[in-house]
């Protein structure tokens, strides 16, 4: 039996303003990226104009109350069917227009990344009633199950049910568990595994705090949910190491990285706004891919 959809979301310290690193200049304009932007202030480092950097602003915004009439039910996300995992059926989901829009992205981009086809998205729901302490109150959030195609699993968020699996097992899943998270990330900026807390071992909780419905996500550096999904990505796809699931953002994270994205076609380091956190997470996607 599964939980209600979680109410939690990553808590925030307030919405710090677009600021430059130690390499970047401001410069007038926004820069897209994979199509979706949104109140961004375009950087460009020092004497490498070839190197823009899309910092999206930070927003202060809170969960309306919103009912459910005031929501359109959803019977899938793209060509994939929606599933309620606690009991196995069809059951449509309630989401504001730009939220059903943010999903649809995903699983394009997800499907592109992967080579993976599901033909169904298994979840605990995404609007239900409430005070307004969580986006799901709001109908922008989602607690994705499974990605699944012909009842198999393709991409399962269901650590509670596999994480006493064999070794070899364990280690397949994490590899697609964590390139699930990655496109999940490309998306959205709070994004909850199992690395959050104990209510999240059987889904991952994505709504569009942070930077709002139309911002495209970056890296905070304070984030300790983006920090530890990108260090468990840096263990459990790239095999790094030298890495350790902390919520730090240190230096052999830093170090790993770098490397990474230099070697796979991004730029600078992931702390380079929008540019460097999506070309290290479709870098991340890939190889969960091929491995």
């Amino acid at each position: 039996m599964g939980v209600p959809p979680s109410r939690d979301h990553e808590a925030s310290t307030g919405a710090a303003p677009a600021r430059l690193g130690r390499r970047g200049v401001l410069s007038l304009g926004a820069l897209g990226a994979l199509g979706m932007v949104g109140g961004g202030y375009a950087l460009t480092a020092a004497g490498r104009p070839d190197h823009p950097v899309t910092m999206t602003r930070e927003t202060r915004s809170r969960p309306e109350v919103t009912g459910r009439d005031e929501l359109t039910a959803r019977a899938a996300i793209g060509p994939a069917r929606h599933r309620y995992e606690v009991n196995g059926l069809a059951t449509p989901y309630y989401a504001t227009g730009e939220m059903a829009k943010r999903l649809e992205t995903w699983l394009t981009l997800h499907r592109q990344h992967t080579g993976q086809a599901p033909d169904r998205v298994s979840t605990y729901g995404a609007w239900t009633r409430g005070d307004g302490t969580s986006w799901h109150h709001s109908g922008e959030a989602i607690d994705i199950a499974a990605l699944r195609r012909g009842g198999q699993d393709l991409a399962s968020a269901r650590y509670d049910r596999w994480r006493d699996d064999t070794a070899a097992e364990v280690r397949g899943r994490l590899r697609t568990y964590w390139q699930l998270a990655a496109g999940l990330h490309l998306q959205f900026a709070d994004v909850l595994t199992y690395l959050y807390d104990d209510r999240h071992t059987n889904h991952i909780h994505v709504d569009t705090g942070r930077f709002g419905p139309t911002g495209a996500p970056r890296l905070i550096e304070r984030s300790r949910v983006q920090t530890q999904a990108l260090q468990a990505m840096c263990v459990h796809v790239w095999g790094r190491r030298d890495v350790q699931v902390t919520g730090e953002l240190d230096s052999p994270t830093r170090d790993a990285t770098t490397a990474i994205l230099r070697d796979h076609g991004g730029r600078g380091e992931i702390t380079d706004g929008v540019e460097a956190w999506q070309a290290f997470l479709v870098a991340t996607m890939r190889e969960a891919r091929d491995a």
